[in-house]
């Protein structure tokens, strides 16, 4: 069984993207965006998040906030996929303990590269 992912994002078109690309490199993925995203991480119980950051409703700062509090998910490695620089990102975030970034438009070999260092896979 390959490992759980899962993908908070309101971009459709994104979701069903990476996930293919997920699911062929051997991941299992669900979906998720805004309110839902914590109860349905902690549902999933995913080894890895990938969080946008701009998300109508709660943002991917307010989930992350939220994973973070939440024992069953705090120790869950995010990433941050979103269209806003890296840079700006690991500013942003570096104190709270997110594993990795990566930047949308994405590079698959990039996204699949990152999640490998951060599953140790």
């Amino acid at each position: 069984m390959g490992k759980r992912i899962m993908i908070i994002d309101d971009e459709m078109d994104v979701v069903e993207t990476v996930r293919l690309r997920l699911e062929s490199n051997g991941y299992e993925t669900s979906s998720s965006m805004g309110e839902r995203a914590v109860p349905d991480t902690v549902a999933y119980e995913p080894d890895l998040i990938l969080l946008d950051i701009i998300m109508p409703g709660m943002d991917g700062f307010a989930v992350i906030h939220e994973l973070k509090r939440n024992s069953i998910t705090s120790k869950i490695p995010v990433i941050i996929f979103s269209g806003k620089p890296k840079a700006a990102m690991i500013e942003l975030f570096g104190p709270e303990g997110v594993a990795g970034y990566v930047s949308k438009p994405y590079e698959p070999k990039e996204l699949i590269e990152q999640i490998q260092k951060v599953l140790g896979s």
